[in-house]
Formats: C-alpha cells, sequence, structure tokens
C-alpha cells in the first residue's frame, strides 16, 4: 500500500479548494513549503501529477487530479465521522466547510451564515461557491461542497436529499410606475400579457415557463439574462417585468438609482421552499447539521415579511 498520510491529502485538497499553494498554506496555518513539499510527496507515492502549476501562480487538478480528489474527500469524510463518533460529546467543530450556493439566494443566504460562524464557530474554515442549480447539484455528489443552498423545485438529480430551511414565495418584480405597483399581490394571469424577462440559469426558466403554461397561458419571454442586477435595472426601466423567489429589502433601487416593486404571486401553484442539499443516506458531520441550523435562522431573518418590522 502506498505511504500516502492524512495530512498530505488535507493540503492537496486545500490546494484543491483555495486554487493556490499560497492559499492552501494561508488556509492551513503553515508554511507554503510545507504544502509544496507535501504535495510533491503525495504525487510520488501515487507516481502521477496531480497539480498542474499555472500564470500567476494559479494551481489547477490534472483529470487523475479531479479523480483523485473526488475520492480523498470521501476517505477524509470517514475519518471525520470516525472521529465524531467517538467524540460526540465535544462542543468543538472545527475544520472546513464548503457551502455552495445559487447566486439568486447567495445575497440573502450567506452574509448571515458567514457573520454567525466567524462569531460562534471561529474554529471551522468556512467557504463559499455559488453557481447554476445543476452545478451546485453535481458539485455536492462529487464531494466539492458539503452543503448546497437551493430552491427544491431546481433540486432534480438524484441521490440528493432535501431539508427545508424556508417557505417561499414567488413575487413579480415590476417597475415603480407600473399600473399594477400599489398592489398587495398580483395573479399572473395579469401580467402574463407584458414582457417577460427571466433568469438564465438553468433549470429556473424553463421550470417557470412550464408552470405559466400549466396555468393556460402562453409567457411573453423577452430576454434571458444570466445577471439579476441586469434585470432589476431592465425592469426599472419598464422594458418588463419579472419573477423572483428572492426579494430584498424595499429600499433598494436598480443600478440607476430607479425604484422597483416586489409583489406576491398569489396563485398557489408557484410555492416553493428554499431547502440545503446533502448527499442522500451519508452521515452528516455536526458542522454540516450545524450550518443548516444557521441557515435556517439566516432564512427566518431574511424573509420578506420581516421586511416591514
Amino acid at each position: 500500500m502506498k505511504d500516502i498520510t492524512l495530512r498530505q491529502i488535507e493540503y492537496f485538497l486545500a490546494v484543491l479548494d483555495r486554487g493556490s499553494l499560497s492559499a492552501a498554506a494561508a488556509a492551513s496555518n503553515v508554511s507554503q513549503a510545507t504544502v509544496s513539499a507535501a504535495l510533491s510527496q503525495l504525487e510520488k507515492q501515487l507516481n502521477v501529477t496531480l497539480i498542474a502549476r499555472g500564470p500567476a501562480r494559479r494551481a489547477r487538478p490534472t483529470s487523475a487530479g479531479r479523480e483523485f480528489g473526488i475520492r480523498a474527500r470521501s476517505v477524509l469524510a470517514t475519518v471525520t465521522e470516525a472521529v465524531e463518533s467517538v467524540n460526540e460529546d465535544s462542543a468543538v467543530l472545527h475544520g472546513p466547510l464548503r457551502i455552495g450556493c445559487i447566486p439568486t439566494a447567495a445575497p440573502r443566504m450567506l452574509p448571515g451564515t458567514a457573520s454567525c460562524f466567524e462569531r460562534q464557530f471561529p474554529d471551522i474554515d468556512i467557504s463559499f461557491v455559488e453557481a447554476h442549480p445543476t452545478t451546485i447539484q453535481q458539485m455536492i455528489l462529487a464531494g466539492e461542497v458539503d452543503l448546497a443552498v437551493m430552491y427544491r423545485k431546481q433540486a432534480q438529480i438524484e441521490g440528493l436529499k432535501k431539508h427545508p430551511l424556508s417557505e417561499v414565495q414567488l413575487h413579480a418584480l415590476v417597475s415603480a410606475d407600473h399600473p399594477l405597483a400599489k398592489r398587495r399581490g398580483v395573479d399572473i394571469a395579469e401580467l402574463v400579457g407584458d414582457p417577460l424577462i427571466l433568469l438564465d440559469s438553468p433549470p429556473t426558466a424553463d421550470l417557470l415557463i412550464g408552470q405559466i403554461r400549466g396555468l393556460g397561458h402562453e409567457p411573453n419571454v423577452r430576454w434571458l439574462l444570466p445577471n439579476a442586477e441586469t434585470i432589476r435595472s431592465m425592469v426599472a426601466w419598464g422594458l418588463g417585468f419579472s419573477l423572483a423567489n428572492a426579494v430584498p429589502h424595499p429600499d433598494i433601487r436598480s443600478f440607476q438609482g430607479m425604484k422597483v416593486t416586489y409583489l406576491p404571486v398569489t396563485n398557489p401553484e408557484f410555492s416553493n421552499t428554499i431547502v440545503g442539499v446533502t448527499v442522500e443516506d451519508a452521515r452528516m458531520l455536526k458542522k454540516v447539521t450545524t450550518a443548516l441550523d444557521v441557515l435556517r435562522q439566516v432564512a427566518e431573518d431574511t424573509a420578506p415579511s420581516n421586511w416591514a418590522n
């Protein structure tokens, strides 16, 4: 059997997660020389190149490195679980915690989560990844993140477990001078004739279009755009309306300082849930269950019903 140590695996995964030897060393509280030596020893034992050093000192995994990384994470997680199984009473949470999140939910969920861990769990090395729903789910299955945050209807890949965090209500985003802007709620039928601007983040747009068609309406989709801030500006200019589950503080304006309005969509067919996603049937570490509790509290604190308080 190859003479490989857990420390070598930890440093290798730190390089994968941080993108460079220097960043991995800083995160691991060791020198860059220590990380470099451990990585070289690991590659020598395996007789394969795991990390390709690129320009600007960037470090990217080779195909062998990506494959080894997936299995190495599983090994490290198993060892961590074994330690926790005989130390369940430990009050100190430590080690890396990687949370993935879809971009539309990230402004709502990640800052409060980061602040809570910084204050209450300083020994946790928390990091975040933002990516589209499909990519995030693939990262969960590959072991590249420990936990992901998205909407229940977006989680469509098998092998994942969904942990409810908070119920969400779809909102229509309209310009401040839209004829319906002063309403307290809106039926989708009242807007379906207007141009619709949707976020281009698969499978979100397809899901919304399918739901609208299921109600017997044909949406007038004008644009699919990848940036929520751009969509808010387009709406503020009166170029169409949009649909969103994430509702910011009512004081928010477009990039140009123009006001917009978020109206609750009253159709029950659009109800959804923001969820934490983990690998199905896998034993969850205490830091992951703790993260789920923190995320639930953050979701409660940022619920649209609380903005008026």
